[in-house]
């Protein structure tokens, strides 16, 4: 799907800040965009949009390179031109964009949805008796904002993995556990803030609601891939058995960690 909305490219931009800085707000984001906290929301909940003026200086804050701020301010004209020929013409020009923006979407999609724990957390959130379709109950259930909730939500259903029925989110069964093509740094961020969620629930969660176990080994390093089977079968059992319970409360999270505890030699 090609990016056809910029407010697309806003989220895009949020979360991209939200990641390198967990305390990041949508307050600070206005306040980044020279605009008004209020006036930002209604613009990313289409209450509202953009004049022309008003896309090029964002664009310039965003720090858009001349084809980039084009794009952005060709995408706010193709919606909110004061005439009628203005947004067609601003949809011709959109047209010859490069088509690898299909490509290219669907890939910071994915890439996203891995790097972003929360999406699948969602997911598992529908099977809970206590799920609310509440997108201030999801974000306050997983301790994210808001904006960070709508977003992934977003995202679900545009990637075919969450529906709404009867007003009531629903997972689809037939979603992947890792689109293909997702680079490792996706994959690695993932597992970094699934670290620095157990560091976390170490001190904040009491005992009786997790458990914490280490065991240092010497092994045979022939015998690794073999290690790796034997903890995936591991995996896939204890999901299975747990998951067979009707009456689900609770999300939780199983993390394996299996590494060299040596100094790695070489250059």
């Amino acid at each position: 799907m090609q990016t056809r909305d910029y407010r697309d490219l806003l989220a895009s931009e949020y979360e991209e800040r939200c990641r390198r800085n967990s305390h990041y707000s949508l307050r600070a984001f206005a306040r980044d965009l020279n605009l008004g906290a209020p006036r930002l929301s209604d613009v990313l909940n289409y209450k509202s949009g953009l004049s022309k003026e008003a896309s090029a200086k964002i664009a310039e804050r965003l720090g858009y390179n001349e084809e980039e701020k084009s794009f952005f301010c060709t995408l706010v004209e193709s919606q909110h031109a004061r005439s009628r020929a203005q947004r067609k013409m601003a949809h011709q020009e959109l047209k010859k964009i490069n088509k690898n923006n299909d490509f290219q979407t669907l890939k910071m999609d994915s890439f996203r949805l891995v790097s972003d724990w929360h999406h699948f957390a969602i997911l598992e959130l529908t099977y809970l008796s206590t799920f609310k379709s509440d997108v201030e109950w999801i974000a306050k259930t997983l301790g994210i904002q808001k904006i960070q909730a709508e977003l992934a939500i977003d995202r679900l259903k545009k990637m075919g993995m969450l529906e709404e029925k009867n007003g009531r989110f629903v997972a689809k069964n037939e979603f992947v556990a890792s689109p293909s093509g997702v680079p490792s740094s996706a994959i690695k961020q993932f597992h970094r803030k699934i670290l620095e969620k157990a560091l976390s629930a170490l001190y904040l969660q009491p005992v009786g609601e997790r458990d914490y176990s280490s065991i240092l080994m010497a092994i045979d390093e022939y015998k690794l891939p073999q290690a790796k089977i034997w903890i995936k079968e591991f995996r896939r059992q204890f999901c299975k058995k747990l998951s067979r319970s009707k009456n689900k409360n609770k999300l939780y999270c199983l993390s394996v960690q299996f590494f060299n505890m040596g100094k790695k030699e070489g250059p």
